[in-house]
């Protein structure tokens, strides 16, 4: 494997989000501001002895941090967060589960797909909340205005996915999924890959920031 120089920015943020308050499902309340990236880590997976960062996130709209991290955690949330966690569910049961074709629509199309399933709907939407609920948790920190929240999530997506020790477990669940910029990342997203890394100062900045 690998290993990244414990001085790179992919060592840092780690380090850096490791030691932050963690929130899960049951006290998104408690964030004490409205504007911000938020950092999912999830059980199992490791970095240098660190808890792996999986998904970095961020709101549209001004103010939603916080309803934005709840529709990631509620049955039937609008997130393609959760889409990605029932395609993996679902593709580790089998690549061509027939469900697969329905999941490929927003959430609010789904009803109108041949092969929808209201009550196993329903069921998965259940596994995808348990799953997020027993294994999820995060860290978050302010950015106030919009433009500067989708520069950094980019920027500190795509530090992560060129470091060359930033590897998945052997029993992710993303290994699973059916969209191989998920597999291969191992993170639960696909936008932001390939952005611009983070500079030194933007480093610089959220390390400042966080820490305040």
């Amino acid at each position: 494997m690998a290993i990244d120089s414990k001085s790179g920015m992919c060592f840092r943020l780690h380090k850096l989000f490791n030691a932050m308050p963690r929130f899960g499902w049951n006290n998104i309340n408690d964030i004490g501001f409205n504007d911000g990236i938020y950092i999912f880590f999830e059980s199992g997976e490791t970095y240098h002895g660190m808890d792996r960062i999986v998904r970095v996130g961020t709101h549209t709209g001004n103010g939603n941090l916080c309803k934005r991290l709840k529709s990631h955690y509620r049955d039937g949330g609008s997130s393609i967060f959760r889409t990605n966690i029932a395609r993996a569910i679902l593709g580790k049961e089998s690549v061509s589960h027939p469900y697969l074709s329905v999941l490929k629509k927003q959430v609010y199309k789904r009803k109108s797909v041949l092969g929808y399933d209201h009550e196993f709907n329903n069921e998965l939407e259940r596994r995808v909340s348990e799953y997020m609920r027993e294994h999820f948790s995060f860290t978050c920190f302010s950015v106030v205005t919009s433009q500067e929240r989708k520069r950094l999530e980019e920027g500190v997506i795509a530090t992560l996915n060129r470091s060359p020790s930033f590897i998945a477990g052997s029993e992710w669940l993303g290994k699973h999924s059916t969209k191989y910029k998920i597999a291969q990342s191992g993170m639960w997203l696909e936008q932001g890959l390939n952005s611009a890394p983070l500079s030194e100062s933007e480093c610089l900045d959220i390390e400042v920031g966080c820490k305040h």
